[in-house]
């Protein structure tokens, strides 16, 4: 019998979230049971891509990448 995993605890990495495209990718990973990171630019951008699904709270979160052609060595 083939082990069937839940998508409750599986994160996707959606880059440009608040997008018009990434907005429905997004809706659908939710739906579906996933839990969803997305990339924006700023912090107030976050705070609206989380309120846009604020029905999945604790599934979505936000992560800012202001500018990625800016070399930041770590």
């Amino acid at each position: 019998m083939p082990i069937v995993e839940s998508n409750s605890s599986k994160l996707v990495l959606v880059t440009g979230a608040n997008g018009y495209i990434a907005l429905w990718i997004v809706k659908g990973l939710l739906t579906q049971g996933y839990k969803v990171r997305g990339t924006v630019r700023s912090e107030a951008k976050g705070k609206q891509f989380v309120e846009t699904f604020s029905e999945y709270a604790g599934k979505v979160e936000f992560a800012i990448v202001e500018d990625i052609t800016k070399v930041r060595i770590c």
